[in-house]
């Protein structure tokens, strides 16, 4: 993957500095096996920030945000006027449907 990392890939780094992307409600753990990590530098160059918050109420940088069915349409949808935006949704794109397979929500653990 270009933009994310499992999450044996982003303990080998060493870093925490990571959006994690984590299946279903948050249950007050972190850096969970069937995560993906988003590194907050690419976040931040990608100016990602514009596209989640207006995409998802309440999204937070620095804490935890649900994200439902619908709130991924709109991300995605909102994604497309950006070619960057819209290659980094499609890289997670996949393991959101096998999320959403299982769980009503996906979270994303800011930094």
């Amino acid at each position: 993957m270009k933009y994310f990392l499992d999450e044996a890939q982003r303990k080998a780094t060493g870093g925490t500095c990571y959006f994690e992307f984590q299946k279903g409600n948050f249950k007050n753990k972190f850096w969970l096996r069937d995560s993906l990590c988003l590194h907050a530098d690419t976040f931040d160059s990608l100016m990602l920030y514009e596209l989640f918050s207006n995409s998802i109420e309440n999204f937070c940088y620095y804490a935890p945000t649900e994200v439902s069915k619908e709130q991924w349409k709109n991300l995605v949808e909102k994604s497309n006027k950006n070619e960057l935006w819209k290659e980094v949704i499609e890289e997670l794109s996949p393991w959101v449907e096998k999320c959403f397979a299982e769980h009503r929500f996906f979270t994303i653990c800011g930094i």
